[in-house]
Order: structure tokens, then C-alpha cells, then sequence
């Protein structure tokens, strides 16, 4: 039995180590920041959990394994917050970024996005009209 634990520790401990490998050439291979971020923030939740797992069984002790899950759970949480936030740091930071991100318009051209401006019953109406050009096609004849 022991050895089956140390075989599978070793897999879970691998197949960690393997993601978080492919999340760093995902970081340092994309040029930029919200392409390495999402490369980053979707590999994470995985390795964490293979390696967190790796250990839960390499411990042998179920007193460990409570703990080990708190971890997991507070990363969870706090994964998609850091990342979100770097995310919105880059959109309110960077001038440039609408030059070389290709979006759909969730903010109309002319309104400052960096503010809550565009939230006003203006924006409402040109939501309504964007709703209304993008299911066009879908009317039934």
C-alpha cells in the first residue's frame, strides 16, 4: 500500500509540476499582460490542486488533509480576484490597449472608461441597440 501511495503522490506531484511548467512558457512566451495572465490564472487552479493533492496523499495522515483543502479553497478564492484586478489595472492603465486587443464594444468609443460614466441611461439605450443589432440575423422569418 505504501507504495501505491509514493506512485501516486509522485504522478499527482508530476502532473502539478508539468502544469505549472506549461503556465510559466504560457507567461513568458505571450507578449501581453492579459494574454500571460489568462495563461497564468487557468493553469493555477489546476496545479494547485494536483499538487495540493500530491501531498494530501504522500502525508499519509488524514489530519493534514483539512488543511491542505483550506489552502485550495483560499487560492480559489483568491485567484480569480488577483487576477481580475490585474486585469483591470491593464484596461484602466494602458493607453494603448484597444490598439492591439481585438474587442467587441462593451463601452462606446466616446465614453471615458475609466470612470463610471458610461452607466448612465445613455449607455442603457446604446446596449439596447447593440442588442438589437447582434440578434438581427437570429429573427424569425
Amino acid at each position: 500500500m505504501t507504495e501505491f501511495r509514493f506512485i501516486l503522490a509522485v504522478l499527482l506531484f508530476a502532473l502539478g509540476t508539468a502544469a505549472i511548467v506549461l503556465a510559466i512558457i504560457g507567461v513568458y512566451r505571450f507578449r501581453f499582460v492579459m494574454n500571460r495572465m489568462h495563461s497564468a490564472a487557468v493553469i493555477d487552479a489546476l496545479a494547485v490542486l494536483l499538487v495540493l493533492a500530491g501531498l494530501a496523499v504522500a502525508s499519509g495522515s488524514m489530519e493534514y488533509i483539512p488543511k491542505l483543502a483550506l489552502v485550495l479553497v483560499f487560492l480559489w478564492i483568491g485567484s480569480p480576484i488577483a487576477s481580475h484586478m490585474v486585469g483591470r489595472l491593464e484596461i484602466t492603465t494602458d493607453e494603448s490597449i484597444r490598439d492591439y486587443m481585438k474587442q467587441e464594444e462593451a463601452v462606446p468609443e466616446s465614453a471615458d472608461y475609466r470612470t463610471s460614466d458610461w452607466e448612465n441611461s445613455e449607455s442603457t439605450a446604446w446596449q439596447e441597440d447593440r442588442r438589437e443589432e447582434a440578434f438581427a440575423d437570429r429573427k424569425e422569418p
